[in-house]
């Protein structure tokens, strides 16, 4: 089995190297097509963290994010040993299984609703 996956990883990987091409023929936005012309001083990753950490919303979406996740994964992690007091196993499944998917079914919902009203920043 570990020979079979061992053969499809290299063909996979000798194919990504032979057809991806470093770069695309035409640039895919304006940005990319100023790219080039600048130093690489202007676009280095410690300058991208660094307007990153000074950009007001994305660290509002950063720790609204962090807390959101947090308490998911506390109460994913601790739902077993709250609703086992009852001797409610079954149960605990099924709350579990209805965080996941009202997570999932509130995210696509969001996204749409976003894309429908432009109301995001």
């Amino acid at each position: 089995m570990f020979y079979g996956t061992a053969a499809v990883s290299t063909v996979l990987f000798v194919l990504t190297v032979i057809v991806i091409k470093d770069r695309p023929p035409l640039p895919p936005s304006q940005a990319q097509a100023v790219l080039p012309d600048s130093p690489p001083e202007d676009y280095s990753y410690k300058q991208s963290i660094i307007n990153l950490i000074k950009n007001k919303a994305f660290i509002l979406l950063l720790v609204s994010y962090g807390i959101m996740t947090g308490s998911f994964y506390s109460v994913s992690t601790l739902l077993n040993q709250m609703i086992m007091a009852y001797y409610e196993e079954l149960n605990a499944g099924r709350i579990g299984l209805t965080l996941v998917v009202a997570g999932m079914v509130g995210s696509i919902l969001c996204g749409l609703w976003l894309d429908h009203t432009k109301t995001y920043k």
